[in-house]
């Protein structure tokens, strides 16, 4: 991290970055800091390998956990508990009560301790105002007791796995101690203003993810495809994203005598299941898995799809989407978009409006929307206008990243 720690003001821990998965994380540093808030990056692992170019120019803001029984998470330990003795106390009296409370929770609690005293030692000769935490789940945990030992405030974004399965320990009470939450889906907010009535309160924020929809703009003359038309999907391979689901839907389509080559870009753990699987539909020669690709690569991409489908689903845990950040992108880039009825997607998709949704799980259905997204001009001429202007008034990373800096300074300058 860089040594001119007296501006440091907002500490922000993650679970990695960069996060290829999570540019949003990305867009949201980049704009907070261009209205003047200085951001300390805390992240519990490392970054991915392929990743956005510009989370290059943020590396030296970025520290990561050192391996918790290592000789400098050790030395960390040590230092915190000596120079911030009664934030020390404060934050050890917490992991203490809750593991006694809930002894399932002992092993995060531990981790969470070291890690953020890790932090916190990084921090020295810091002066942080705020903590903020990026998911619910460990990242709250540490951050949460990174403000206790730093004697400050705390705050936290909650998304979609984190609120929806039980991975986040701790919940009702880390909503109990957040100065405010920032929640990136309204079906997200009203899930957690339900189940936490009382520990929720007033402190839920409905703060959308955006995109800089000056960047992202659809080219203004299009070259016209080469070869069959490309349908699109972007995201990681995994169950909830329903790539099985797709690839059964492309093979429909094929069936239907429809020409096109799926392109899917992302890894994961299924990827080799779900290469079987394209070959025991006799898609071989009409899927292309690319991998991960660096954001910039796939802002290219984008523009030469005939439509964009993400097949979302929820997963057998109870995991599922909030809002994909790549069905902004695409609509941004004036590319129509097929998906699903999961979780938030229809508070951006609203069918045969800003592009077409199907049944969860349903591959005749997701076949069925995605030939009538490619066929039907007068259709796709609808939702490229309406999906663009559906972006631009609702999810401009500027304005929606504006709501969440004035909540940073109302809780810093209560605190001055």
């Amino acid at each position: 991290m860089r040594s001119g720690g007296a501006g440091e003001r907002l500490v922000y821990v993650v679970g990695s970055f960069p996060s290829l998965s999570e540019t949003f994380i990305l867009r949201e540093i980049e704009e907070l800091e261009r209205r003047g808030l200085r951001i300390a990056i805390m992240s519990l692992e490392p970054g991915d390998d392929v990743v956005h170019e510009r989370a290059a120019a943020l590396a030296d803001h970025v520290v990561h956990r050192a391996s918790p029984l290592s000789l400098g998470s050790m030395l960390a330990q040590l230092h915190t508990a000596f120079t911030r003795p009664l934030g020390y106390a404060g934050a050890l009296w917490f992991v203490i009560t809750n593991a006694l409370r809930r002894p399932s929770a002992t092993g995060e609690l531990l981790r969470s301790l070291l890690a953020a005293a890790f932090f916190a030692c990084a921090l020295r000769g810091v002066r942080p105002r705020h903590v903020h935490a990026h998911f619910a789940s460990m990242p709250a945990t540490v951050g949460l007791l990174l403000a206790l030992l730093l004697e400050t405030a705390f705050s936290m974004s909650a998304h979609a796995r984190d609120i929806f399965t039980d991975e986040a320990l701790l919940l009702e009470r880390k909503l109990r101690e957040a100065e405010f939450v920032a929640v990136c889906t309204n079906v997200g907010l009203e899930h957690l203003r339900r189940r936490y009535p009382m520990s929720a309160g007033g402190r839920l924020n409905l703060i959308y993810h955006g995109v800089d929809v000056v960047e992202l703009m659809p080219p203004p003359h299009p070259e016209p495809a080469d070869g069959p038309p490309m349908i699109l999907s972007v995201g990681r391979l995994v169950e909830k994203k329903g790539f099985p689901i797709l690839l059964r839907a492309a093979a429909i389509l094929r069936e239907h005598g429809v020409e096109f080559v799926l392109r899917i870009v992302g890894s994961g753990p299924d990827a080799d299941d779900l290469r079987r699987l394209a070959t025991g539909l006799a898609l071989g020669e009409c899927v292309q898995f690319d991998g991960a690709v660096p954001h910039e690569r796939l802002m290219d991409i984008f523009p030469r799809a005939a439509v964009f489908v993400l097949a979302s689903v929820v997963a057998s845990d109870g995991d599922r989407d909030g809002l994909p950040n790549v069905l902004l992108e695409a609509l941004a880039l004036g590319v129509p978009a097929v998906s699903t009825r999961v979780s938030a997607i229809p508070e951006l998709i609203v069918h045969e409006q800003t592009g077409l949704l199907a049944r969860p799980g349903d591959p005749e259905d997701l076949a069925e929307q995605m030939e009538r997204m490619l066929f039907d001009e007068e259709l796709r001429a609808q939702v490229v206008e309406q999906g663009r202007m559906a972006v631009v008034t609702r999810f401009d990373v500027r304005e929606n990243a504006a709501q969440l800096a004035d909540l940073f300074t109302a809780v810093m300058s209560r605190r001055r």
